[in-house]
């Protein structure tokens, strides 16, 4: 089974395609004050798999970049999985161009390794559209495939990477489900969360803090802190055997 690639779509593919008729637009709802994005944060998360140490991700707000005469932040993402986790050989790097104003991707990118296969996702975004490409190879002598296609997309659609720092810049209502479009494997899908409940859990670089459990509709959680750092500090897979990422290290912004 595929535990790393599976991870990623439940670690920053945020819920499922089902929707809750008393769901709140989450791209209409209010952004929270002040903006929690901070140039230079890194954060590196430890991954285990059955309580098993598997990988490791890390996530770097760059820098700030001026595109199209607007300002946009250059975000990079990379995991991996262990050199002694036999099991599985994975390594994936991301990156999305992320406009803190808008909240919304402008350019997002995506190279994956999972074992022998190799593939790089592109998608640009500009005036309602996603101008999509995908590039893969199956086995390292295997002929090249791709696939490139228009996508149309509705304000404030996110790709696999931004979606984390918009749901950090949103208000949320304890109890309330959410939705929002989502770009992830060459379609946009229609999102949906719960804000579950307040839990204070125990953190090795924060200590005690109180965090919002966020669930999907697949059953997988969330945990963001309850305060202006709104930091992800723990992801569950439910669905995965296992699968918990902990965040582990914080670098501070400039």
């Amino acid at each position: 089974m595929h535990y790393a690639k599976g991870l990623i779509l439940t670690l920053f593919w945020i819920g499922g395609i089902v929707l809750n008729a008393n769901a709140t637009s989450l791209v209409e709802t209010k952004n929270v004050s002040p903006n929690p994005l901070k140039i230079g944060e890194k954060l590196t998360y430890s991954i285990t798999w059955k309580k098993v140490p598997a990988g490791k991700r890390t996530d770097w707000i760059v820098k700030q970049e001026s595109v199209n005469g607007e300002d946009i932040y250059h975000i990079q993402s990379q995991m991996q999985t262990r050199a002694l986790f036999r099991l599985y050989s994975f390594r994936n790097q991301s990156e999305t161009h992320f406009n803190p104003a808008t909240l919304s991707p402008v350019r997002f990118q995506n190279r994956l390794k999972d074992r022998g296969y190799r593939a790089t996702v592109t998608a640009n975004f500009q005036d309602g559209q996603a101008e999509y490409e995908k590039v893969s190879r199956p086995k390292p002598k295997s002929p090249q495939k791709r696939e490139t296609k228009t996508l149309e997309v509705p304000p404030g659609t996110q790709d696999e990477l931004s979606i984390i720092y918009f749901l950090r810049s949103k208000q949320l209502a304890l109890g309330r489900t959410y939705f929002f479009p989502l770009l992830a494997t060459g379609k946009v899908h229609k999102v949906t969360l719960t804000v579950e409940r307040r839990e204070f859990i125990k953190n090795k670089v924060l200590g005690h803090v109180k965090t919002l459990v966020l669930r999907t509709s697949e059953g997988d959680r969330f945990w963001i802190t309850d305060d202006e750092r709104r930091l992800p500090v723990k992801i569950q897979a439910s669905k995965l055997g296992g699968i918990i990422a902990t965040l582990t290290e914080i670098e501070s912004a400039n």
